[in-house]
């Protein structure tokens, strides 16, 4: 029997020791029923935040003007979501945010206050209230400017005046000090993922103006967060080599579970999210393992075979799980029953999770994996038979290769919705049989794609991968390489601006929660893809960033 030809992508190790993690963080953190301490400081993490989220309370419910003016309660809100911590102040923050659009006597407060403004502005819409883009002529202090400049991020489709804002900004910027060369050099704040920004946030100098108590608070939180995240870290790190699919069973394959749970982490970063944290830890280890088969070390023959038993996946016992992985009696190699039982295990697990809080889910789950196989297949025959899509019909199988829709799907039931069955229509099966998704699901996942695209071409174009949109763009249009670059920016911006709408017009409070973790989700992406590929190739830089949010607790002033 002739040996199939396999391709190698020569992928960077895993540079993790998964015992190490495991003893260290058994060592360092002990977490109870409602107090975390790390035992080397006894602090009580607990204790101190709530003191401080008290003294924060305080400050949010002030009521009069002379205490506290309108554009001071907007930059300690705005320092509140900086910080990280603004979720522990959600109702209040609304009430303000309202009672501030709503009044005459503060819109003309704020009326010659370019930055206040604009900050008032990017606070509305990112809470989902009511706000338009103003004309205001007052556009020559930096503050001011690099508050227009992140407000204009928010815009939504047709908002020419946000554009025009942000051009404006920009040029007006560059023209300034050396102060604002990290504004315009780094990601806008609307496209940041909020556990990293606070991270950032706590290390730099305070400004004036801050508010030290929240920089207190934000500390506290911070550390409190962090044990909680180390606990479910060391309980995943068991969970990947139980199931043998790293260098084990598929050695050929990254192994990146320290990476996937710390984009989980910035995904659903508030503690009460660990279901969500847990089950897009697991989906995302198997993916990366999934796509290298389909990319790289998959004959032919053996994707659509595994795509097939995929595809006939109709038991749910985690006993059965191979009973149907056999194409025509052939069995699949040893290397995809491995793959195939670990998915088969880690999705009938999460259906069980939420079972008794809503039907079963496990039906949803293998469709989503199969239309993610038959996708990943498409992509596998282009490359293996050297055909170029063109753009269009290359996204279109692309945004769904991405696997945002698949990870969404098994994070949205984690999120406590008692309303998840109403809101399950939004992700059904069509007469077709295919999933159709919410627009909300799809604009993410697009982002996702055409972000992985941009920091991956140049590395997949050398292996001979499949087509990137780069790749399509450059063919489709006679474009130069920076050209197609340039068209996928701004691809990326005006898909943005189509998020942004959607998002507000979701109202529910159960939308809210699956709006923000999709929002994270193109906001972790963008910190995992700026710059290079943080999931093939990690640096040393970013080996750093996942230490710095995982296990490096931040210092606490506790005067």
């Amino acid at each position: 029997m002739a040996v199939p030809h396999r391709r190698s992508a020569n992928y960077q190790p895993n540079t993790w020791d998964y015992d190490s993690i495991c003893s260290d963080l058994q060592q360092h953190y002990s977490v109870h029923a409602n107090k975390v301490q790390k035992p080397s400081e006894e602090i009580s993490w607990v204790q101190v935040q709530a003191r401080l989220k008290d003294r924060v309370r305080q400050q949010l419910l002030v009521k009069e003007e002379e205490d506290m003016p309108a554009a001071s309660r907007l930059r300690l809100i705005d320092q509140l979501q900086s910080l990280g911590v603004a979720y522990h102040f959600e109702e209040e923050i609304k009430n303000i945010l309202i009672s501030i659009s709503s009044s005459t006597h503060h819109q003309l407060k704020l009326k010659n206050d370019l930055s206040s403004t604009a900050l008032l502005f990017r606070m509305l819409r990112g809470h989902g209230l009511p706000a338009s883009a103003g004309d205001d002529d007052n556009k020559k202090d930096v503050d001011g400017l690099i508050s227009l400049y992140e407000a204009s991020y928010l815009a939504f489709p047709g908002e020419t005046m946000l554009d025009e804002a942000r051009a404006f900004a920009m040029e007006s910027l560059k023209e300034s000090s050396e102060r604002i060369d990290g504004v315009l050099s780094g990601l806008p704040l609307h496209w940041r993922a909020p556990r990293l920004q606070a991270l950032w946030s706590l290390k730099q100098q305070h400004e004036h103006g801050d508010d030290m108590i929240v920089r207190q608070l934000a500390a506290a939180d911070f550390n409190l967060v962090q044990c909680v995240h180390g606990g479910e870290l060391e309980r995943m790190t068991r969970w990947w080599k139980e199931t043998g699919v790293g260098e084990k069973k598929l050695p050929f394959a990254r192994d990146r579970v320290v990476e996937c749970f710390f984009c989980a982490a910035c995904i659903a970063p508030e503690p009460r999210l660990e279901a969500c944290r847990q089950v897009l830890t697991k989906v995302s280890s198997l993916i990366i393992v999934l796509d290298d088969i389909y990319d790289v070390y998959g004959t032919l023959h053996e994707l659509q075979a595994f795509t097939h038993a995929i595809g006939r996946w109709d038991k749910s016992s985690k006993d059965d799980v191979l009973a149907a992985a056999v194409e025509g009696g052939e069995e699949l190699p040893e290397y995809m029953k491995a793959m195939y039982s670990a998915i088969v295990a880690t999705s009938v697990s999460a259906a069980d999770a939420v079972i008794q809080r809503h039907s079963s889910l496990l039906p949803l789950y293998k469709k989503a994996w199969h239309e993610l196989c038959k996708a990943f297949l498409v992509e596998a025959t282009w490359q293996q038979r050297g055909y170029r899509p063109g753009l269009e019909e290359y996204l279109n199988n692309a945004w769904i290769t991405s696997t945002g829709p698949l990870l969404l799907l098994h994070a949205f039931p984690t999120l406590n919705h008692q309303q998840w069955q109403q809101q399950q229509q939004l992700v059904d099966i069509n007469n077709g049989g295919n999933i159709v998704y919410p627009k909300l699901i799809e604009l993410s996942s697009r982002i996702f794609r055409l972000c992985n695209d941009s920091a991956t071409h140049k590395a997949e174009s050398e292996r001979g991968d499949a087509p990137s949109a780069i790749a399509c763009c450059m063919m489709e249009k006679g474009a130069t390489e920076e050209q197609a670059r340039g068209d996928v920016r701004d691809a990326i911006a005006e898909t943005w601006k189509e998020l942004n709408r959607e998002v507000a017009s979701l109202v529910g409070a159960e939308e809210k929660t699956m709006s923000m973790c999709s929002l994270n989700l193109a906001r972790t992406i963008h910190c995992i893809y700026h710059d290079g590929d943080a999931i093939t190739d990690p640096t040393d830089t970013r080996k750093q960033l996942i230490k710095d949010m995982l296990f490096t607790p931040c210092h606490l002033h506790t005067s």
